[in-house]
């Protein structure tokens, strides 16, 4: 029909016109699709998960790392992707770390192994979601760097001190230790024991501080009904 033919007309006058035309549409139509998160390598998935750098993998997938890749970088590779010092040592010695030494243990102490491990691993990330919530609170207040845990990067649930003098997220200087690293995460340097001790004062200022940021938290909240 003359409709049919003037609206095809029109097609090719806005074609020859704006040669762009048909390729904008395009992009548009793909930028609209959501995009993907990336798929990081398992085993380097399951080397950040043993030291507690879970939260890490997708750095490592956005840089394309797989397990052949971590194991030839060095500390001033992964500082150069922002990964502070103590985390990347701990990276670099877990991947270069020879086997463990099994431990045989009889069922009763597997049994009591196990419980005690789950207990830490649930505390703490009852704990990860507590920070979670209060992140928008944290965003706005200055935290201490002394309440970070230099291997997590995460507010301290229960400090520890090793033997270098410095303070650790319990679960992390454990795991750091039960690979059979003897040294510092801080230095690198060998530890003279590998004795650990509760940093009491450290535990009640960080829980003085996070019981703060939860009243500013149900503040906030409450000016925002």
């Amino acid at each position: 029909t003359s409709r049919d033919v003037a609206a095809s007309e029109t097609s090719r006058d806005v074609a020859a016109t704006n040669p762009t035309h048909g390729v904008a549409e395009s992009k548009k139509e793909e930028d609209e699709e959501p995009r993907r998160a990336p798929v990081g390598d398992p085993e380097v998935a399951a080397v950040l998960g043993s030291l507690s750098l879970s939260a890490m993998a997708p750095r490592f997938a956005d840089e394309l790392i797989d397990a052949a890749t971590l194991r030839l970088l060095t500390v001033e590779d992964l500082e150069s992707m922002r990964i502070p010092p103590a985390a990347a040592r701990a990276i670099v010695d877990a991947v270069r770390a020879p086997a463990k030494k099994v431990v045989t243990l009889n069922q009763e102490e597997s049994f009591k192994v196990a419980v005690h491990q789950s207990k830490i691993e649930g505390e703490l990330a009852d704990h990860r979601a507590d920070l979670a919530r209060l992140r928008h609170v944290l965003a706005r207040r200055r935290v201490p760097e002394s309440y970070m845990c230099p291997i997590s990067c995460e507010i301290m649930l229960d400090p520890i001190v090793a033997a270098d003098g410095h303070t650790y997220e319990r679960v992390c200087i454990e795991q750091w230790m039960a690979t059979g690293r003897t040294s510092s995460p801080m230095t690198s340097e060998e530890l003279s024991s590998t004795q650990l001790f509760p940093n009491h004062n450290a535990k009640q200022t960080i829980a003085a501080f996070l019981d703060k940021a939860r009243e500013l938290g149900r503040a906030v909240d409450a000016d925002s009904e």
